[in-house]
């Protein structure tokens, strides 16, 4: 291992090693972004629960699904992508905001990616109250095959933090990306079974392959189905999802290489 990149690494066990810093940080953030308001991080819930009501009952009916099926469907699929837009997005910015930080205290830079990284997964776990409510009202199937969405959640955690430091890093140094990912997303967003059930395009024929080939429906499924059916999600979906934690782990290790040692001197 080169130099360099033995560096970096060394940087990035530093940062792991002083987790009760960037835990707190992490905490700290979601509490900040409710200060002085009345109910705090409640909000984020409250959000997402008129988000589901307001739409969940027209878009069952506009898809011709019941809601009880469908509801439960929309909104676990709402809050996994939110985590990964958030990752993406938010994330994105986690040296570009701590700049200050990054200039003034003597502190290992993916501090700050842990940082946010612990602030998006926060967010994503209040949202998931809402579920659990959702689940409660609907009945959805609880069993063993429901803990298979902990090992689904694991890998989607993983994505996010590999996704935070991608970006991170590419936003650090090419401010325009964070605005191209947006742009992404929201084009993502509306091919992805997300708001529609994945069958209503399984079941085309020709239009198969738009849910079969997109990574972001296996990333869903792998935590969703679980969720929803008591049962594991289909093999491949697991196997996509392995696939797109190695890519990512790859990318981000050449970002490492080639821009960790001078994030500070681009922002």
């Amino acid at each position: 291992m080169t130099s360099p990149m033995r560096s970096s690494f060394d940087d990035i066990a530093r940062s792991a090693a002083l987790w009760p810093i960037w835990a707190r940080l992490g905490l700290q953030d979601v509490r900040l972004k409710f200060r002085r308001s009345a109910i705090g991080p409640a909000w984020i819930f409250i959000n997402l629960a008129i988000l589901v009501v307001s739409i969940g009952f027209i878009y069952a009916n506009l898809l011709g699904q019941e809601p009880r099926q469908f509801i439960p469907y929309l909104t676990i699929g709402m809050i996994l992508w939110a985590y990964l837009t958030n990752s993406i997005i938010d994330g994105g910015n986690a040296f570009v905001h701590s700049e200050g930080y990054i200039k003034q205290i003597s502190l290992p830079i993916y501090v700050y990616l842990f940082r946010f990284f612990i602030s998006i997964t926060a967010t994503m776990l209040i949202t998931m109250c809402a579920f659990v409510i959702v689940a409660v009202l609907y009945r959805l199937p609880v069993g063993l095959g429901t803990l298979l969405a902990v090992p689904g959640l694991l890998m989607l955690m993983a994505t996010s933090l590999l996704l935070i430091a991608i970006f991170a890093h590419l936003n650090a140094r090419f401010r325009d990306v964070a605005h191209l990912a947006s742009v992404a997303m929201q084009v993502l967003f509306y091919v992805t079974p997300v708001i529609f059930p994945a069958h209503l395009l399984q079941n085309r024929g020709r239009l198969a392959w738009i849910v079969e080939l997109n990574p972001m429906f296996h990333l869903l499924e792998v935590v969703r189905r679980p969720l929803l059916s008591n049962s594991a999600a289909e093999w491949h979906s697991y196997l996509v999802a392995v696939g797109i934690i190695a890519v990512l782990g790859t990318v981000s290790m050449v970002l490492v290489r080639v821009y960790g040692r001078r994030i500070v001197f681009a922002l």
